[in-house]
């Protein structure tokens, strides 16, 4: 059972990030998707990072390609262990 589609969105920083490094990103865009509902109380937020992959498809699937399934399906959906019947999950 896959977590369905997911909203795909981005977010847009044009402040800029000052990186570790003391070098800075002038604008960035940050592009996330999300699975779940976030509660009354914003409390249930998991994010995830995606690590090596470079990409924000952590679970689910593109409504306009639903063979390509993300890299964590296995582990975020409804009844999966970070399930998003339970928690709002954020995949950036």
């Amino acid at each position: 059972m896959t977590p369905g589609a997911g909203t795909t969105a981005s977010l847009d920083l044009p402040g800029g990030v000052t990186l570790e490094s003391g070098e800075s990103l002038r604008s960035v865009t940050v592009a996330h998707r999300t699975w779940g509902r976030l509660d009354a109380r914003g409390d249930n937020a998991v994010l995830v990072c995606h690590a090596l992959s470079g990409g924000h498809h952590v679970a689910g699937y593109y409504a306009d390609d639903p063979k390509n399934v993300g890299w964590w399906d296995n582990m975020i959906g409804p009844g999966k262990p970070i399930g998003s019947d339970r928690f709002f999950v954020i995949g950036v």
